[in-house]
């Protein structure tokens, strides 16, 4: 079985992770696959979103660190294929909604996090258990750590403790809670919703959103005033602009 899987829903692209007998566990192969399909998307104007989901009734249990070998060099290429994976998350330039059919935790839980938007069956299961198999949530510390109360955070690391849809709902991690059978097709629907807006525009803010991250106040709004401009000139462009 291939380690992801792509689909077409009109103009939305559905990305699924497929290791079913490993938890949807992203390995070097699986992250490096999702780089790919990713960039690609980029770059197809037939493509106006991505859904990133799992196969079968799990998400994504983390990253397959066992899978990477004993070596240094085998670890630093399952690292470097995670980190060029968030990467290209971060760069779609492109709405972004994933379908969490199941639980999300470690690598899983950054993720959904590094999605837009994300729709969450009502039985799902979202954390940080790492430490309770004697390691910490490193590279999924770098995307989590923006998007969760610090106290919240580090209760869910050192308790490896694992939130409720509902408890991820009320922290921001996920927009909506639905039955399982009606995850993937709401969160394609938010994917349809969100690719109606102006492409060009979208790109630049969604590209600003992700660039801004890390950046201080004046370098911050130097980037928003070249984007803004660049969003003028491109709705100057559009035939029905007002």
């Amino acid at each position: 079985m291939t380690p992801l899987t792509v689909t077409r829903h009109g103009r939305v692209a559905v990305l699924t992770l497929e290791h079913p007998e490993n938890g949807n566990r992203l390995d070097r192969d699986m992250a490096d696959a999702v780089t790919v399909a990713l960039q690609a998307a980029r770059t197809d104007a037939a493509i106006g979103a991505c859904v990133v989901t799992g196969f079968g009734e799990i998400f994504c249990l983390g990253g397959d660190y066992q899978g990477a070998g004993p070596t240094a060099a085998g670890r630093a290429e399952y690292a470097d294929a995670l980190i060029g994976m968030d990467r290209a998350l971060a760069h779609l330039g492109k709405p972004l909604v994933c379908a969490v059919n199941g639980d999300a935790h470690a690598g899983g839980l950054s993720v959904v996090i590094g999605c837009d938007l994300a729709v969450a069956s009502a039985d799902a299961t979202f954390g940080l258990p790492e430490a309770a198999n004697g390691l910490f949530p490193f590279l999924a510390l770098a995307i989590v750590k923006d998007a969760l109360p610090k106290k919240a955070l580090f209760d869910l690391i050192y308790n490896a403790r694992l939130l409720t849809a509902h408890e991820a709902l009320d922290l921001c991690i996920v927009n909506e809670v639905v039955p399982r059978d009606a995850v993937l097709e709401r969160a394609i629907e938010l994917a349809e919703q969100a690719a109606r807006h102006n492409a060009e525009i979208v790109t630049l803010g969604r590209d600003l959103y992700y660039g801004m991250r890390g950046l201080e106040p004046t370098a911050a709004l130097e980037a928003a005033r070249v984007a803004l401009l660049a969003a003028l000139a491109a709705k100057d462009r559009t035939p029905s602009a007002k």
